[in-house]
């Protein structure tokens, strides 16, 4: 069983993550494609996926507790 601390600290990383995503989509393609593309700008089907995503992630940093506190 993880313990408390195990828990919050995958809630700070889930929460720092989704935030990220949510607010820098555009540094996220840098990051990911800064050796592939050269002057290349993302789509806004992948910046709304990656705001999907991060959404997704700040939802599960909700859940993710109750879930593993239930078990406890």
């Amino acid at each position: 069983m993880p313990t408390i601390l195990q828990i919050v600290l995958s809630e700070v990383i889930l929460i720092a993550i989704g935030v990220f995503l949510l607010w820098k989509p555009d540094l996220v393609w840098k990051l990911e494609h800064f050796l592939d593309v050269k002057g290349g700008e993302p789509t806004d089907f992948y910046t709304g996926n990656v705001r999907l995503l991060g959404t997704l992630m700040l939802v599960g940093a909700i859940v993710f507790p109750v879930i593993m506190l239930a078990m406890h």
